[in-house]
């Protein structure tokens, strides 16, 4: 059982006509996945190494700032520009310690190097751009771009922080007919132990599309189709 006060508050400038700045600052909790908290633990008896759960994980606690500058420069467009500080604390990282087992082909009670999720702290910081358009004809585009620059207490790294990120998105839209195609790209980030060893993930780009159709007023038509590019996930 958990209990815990979460406050948040945000503020909106009306900087000029076009022109706004928002502050938001908040305490948010997030419990760990239920894989981190399983506590089974698989064992490698030729090389002593194992791998499972941890039940005694806490939540995740992080305490938010967000400041960011938005211009609307045009009818459905928006220039934006933001910057964020993340302090983690309890985040969720892998660690290795030691633990007697018995080891079924020795048949004796050996010491084991175990890698199992860990409670530790760390912080994300960086900046955030983005930018919509209309073009004409109901055709436009939105891109976005995201830098997270993530550390883990004592300078590891931060399990799953991908340092940039980015969107491109070309829609069209009109009283009846919406459709869009995306691809969204992440790049390399620490995925976390294998058998005590550190595993990173490749970058990796992923292609998405979606229809939407209005029938009536009260009826509306919706396809979505994602990894159309058939990306391939590299450890």
């Amino acid at each position: 059982t958990h209990n815990d006060v979460l406050p948040s508050a945000n503020f909106k400038f009306d900087l000029a006509k076009d022109l706004i700045g928002r502050l938001a600052i908040a305490k948010t909790l997030a419990r760990p996945d239920f894989s981190a908290l399983g506590g089974a633990v698989s064992l490698d008896d030729t090389n002593n190494t194992g791998s499972g759960g941890n039940p005694n994980l806490k939540p995740i606690r992080a305490t938010n700032v967000d400041a960011s500058v938005e211009w609307y420069f045009a009818p459905r467009a928006l220039a934006s520009f933001g910057i964020y500080n993340i302090q983690l604390s309890n985040y969720v990282s892998y660690g290795v310690s030691q633990a007697t087992y018995y080891n079924e082909q020795r048949k004796a009670f050996e010491v084991y190097n175990v890698s199992s999720p860990i409670n530790s702290k760390g912080r994300v910081r960086g900046f955030e751009l983005g930018w919509q358009q209309p073009v004409a004809g109901g055709f436009g585009f939105i891109a976005n771009y995201t830098y997270a620059d993530g550390e883990e207490k004592g300078g590891g790294e931060l399990v799953g922080n991908s340092k940039n990120t980015y969107n491109l998105v070309g829609y069209f839209e009109n009283d009846k007919l919406n459709a869009r195609v995306g691809y969204t790209y992440r790049s390399a980030f620490f995925n976390g132990l294998d058998r005590a060893s550190a595993q990173h993930q490749a970058a990796v780009g992923n292609l998405s599309a979606s229809l939407g159709y209005k029938i009536s007023e009260n009826l509306t038509l919706s396809i979505d189709a994602m990894n159309l590019n058939n990306p391939v996930l590299k450890y």
